[in-house]
Formats: structure tokens, C-alpha cells, sequence
């Protein structure tokens, strides 16, 4: 069972990735504007009122910055969890992206991403066990998977 759910942990990670990754040079290629987001946050009806403020006085006051940084971070989010790197922390600002999506009113996919995040942070663990830089360690140190001398001298 452990090596199944790793490998449906690893999963997870790697469709999570994937996905984020696309988002990311969707919104950089494709025309993302903030610009015309922020009327349609100020103007739904299922927006907090706290976040449509967040909108009207940081988002909209820093669009230049909001255009690169949401899309770049997507890309940045996606690298982390299919090459392993810091995937802990990926999961972590994963989750908090598509949070902001859906405070946004922005429904689409993000719950279902939002729950495969949760289900990455609850498994630290494993995604621990399952990062890259920890194979890497693990080869240098002259240790097999299961952390057994592989070696001698």
C-alpha cells in the first residue's frame, strides 16, 4: 500500500505540475489581462467584499506587477512539482492561487486542483520522500531506495 499511494501521490504532483504549467504560459501567451479581471471582481455578486477591497486598492493600483507575477508564478508552481523541487512549498502556494481564484468567482477546474493541493500538503511525508533533491542525496551518499549501504569503502 505505501509504494501505491506514493505512486498516486507522485501523480497528483505531476498532473498538478502539468497543469499549472499550462495555466501559467496560457495566461503569458494568451492574452491574460488583469485589466479585465478587476471589473469583474468589483462587480459579482459572490465576491467577499474584503477581496473585491483587496482588488480596488492593491490589484488594481499594481497591474503591471499582478500581469507577470500570476502567470509566472503559476510556471514557478509547476516546475516545482514535476521536477520535485521544494514540491512541499509548490502545494502550498498552489493551494493558495486557486483559493484566490475561487474568492475571485473564477470556478472552472480550481476546486478540483485546490483539492488535489490539499491532498499534497497532507502528505509531507511523502512528498518529501519523493523529492528530487532527496534521489539525489540518496546517490551520493551511495544508498539505495530503501537507505542500505550499496557500497563499500
Amino acid at each position: 500500500m505505501n509504494m501505491l499511494w506514493k505512486i498516486i501521490i507522485l501523480l497528483i504532483r505531476m498532473g498538478s505540475g502539468i497543469v499549472m504549467i499550462m495555466q501559467g504560459f496560457e495566461k503569458l501567451t494568451g492574452g491574460f489581462a488583469i485589466n479585465g479581471l478587476i471589473p469583474a471582481v468589483q462587480n459579482s455578486t459572490d465576491v467577499p467584499e474584503w477581496y473585491k477591497a483587496f482588488f480596488s486598492h492593491v490589484v488594481n493600483n499594481q497591474t503591471e506587477v499582478f500581469q507577470w507575477l500570476i502567470p509566472l508564478g503559476e510556471i514557478a508552481i509547476g516546475l516545482g512539482l514535476i521536477l520535485g523541487l521544494l514540491s512541499y512549498t509548490a502545494s502550498f502556494f498552489g493551494a493558495f492561487v486557486m483559493l484566490n481564484y475561487i474568492l475571485a468567482d473564477m470556478i472552472f477546474t480550481y476546486p478540483l486542483q485546490l483539492f488535489f493541493f490539499i491532498i499534497l500538503l497532507m502528505n509531507k511525508n511523502t512528498l518529501d520522500s519523493l523529492n528530487l533533491l532527496n534521489f539525489f542525496k540518496r546517490k551520493k551518499l551511495g544508498n539505495d531506495a530503501n537507505g542500505t549501504h550499496t557500497h563499500s569503502g
